[in-house]
C-alpha cells in the first residue's frame, strides 16, 4: 500500500514504468503537459480504477497527481504483467478497462469539440456525478475536488470561461 497527500504526485510522463496502481481511497488525475507548458488533464481516476498505464516503450504516457489524499495497492510492473499473462480473467478485466477508457476519451473528444463551454461544463458536472455514484462516493451535496483552473485543463477552455460558465448553469 502507498500513501500521497493532496498535490503529491504519483508518477511522471515519461519516467520508466517501475509500478502500476489499484485507487483504494482518493481521486487522481492524469495529464500531460503541452511542448508550450499547458496541461491537459486526460482522465480522472478514483476507488477501483487502475493508474500506470497505458504506458509506451516502458515509460509512462501520463503524469498522476493525488487531487485528495490517496491510497493505492501498488503492483510491481514485471510482476503484474506476468500475473496478467497467467490469468486470462484479469487479461480480460484489463482489457476491458481499457476498452472503456478509449469509449471515454472519444467521448471527451465530442464534448471538446463539438459543445459550447457551457454544455462542457454542465456535461462535466454530470460526468463527475456518475463517476461518483458508479465508485458509491458521496454525491449529495457534490464537491469538485478539482479547482477551476483544473477543470478549464480538462475541458480544454480558459479559467475565466469555465467560472463565467458556472455563473450562467
Amino acid at each position: 500500500r502507498r500513501h500521497w497527500a493532496r498535490r503529491e504526485i504519483l508518477y511522471r510522463a515519461n519516467d520508466p514504468v517501475q509500478t502500476f496502481y489499484k485507487i483504494t481511497k482518493g481521486i487522481v488525475i492524469e495529464s500531460r503537459t503541452l511542448d508550450d507548458g499547458r496541461r491537459q488533464i486526460v482522465g480522472i481516476r478514483t476507488i477501483g480504477d487502475l493508474c500506470g498505464y497505458p504506458v509506451h516503450n516502458g515509460r509512462y504516457l501520463f503524469t498522476a497527481e493525488a487531487q485528495t489524499e490517496v491510497e493505492a495497492c501498488a503492483f510491481d510492473r514485471t510482476r503484474f504483467q506476468a500475473f496478467v499473462g497467467r490469468n486470462n480473467d484479469v487479461a480480460c478485466a484489463l482489457a476491458e478497462d481499457t476498452s472503456e477508457r478509449l469509449k471515454r476519451a472519444s467521448e471527451n473528444m465530442t464534448v471538446i469539440g463539438q459543445l459550447k463551454s457551457t454544455e462542457r461544463v454542465a456535461h462535466f458536472l454530470i460526468e463527475i456525478f456518475d463517476l461518483y455514484s458508479r465508485h458509491h462516493m458521496g454525491v449529495q451535496p457534490l464537491t469538485l475536488h478539482l479547482t477551476r483552473h483544473e477543470i478549464a485543463d480538462y475541458l480544454g477552455l480558459t479559467l475565466e470561461t469555465v467560472s463565467r460558465s458556472f455563473t450562467k448553469l
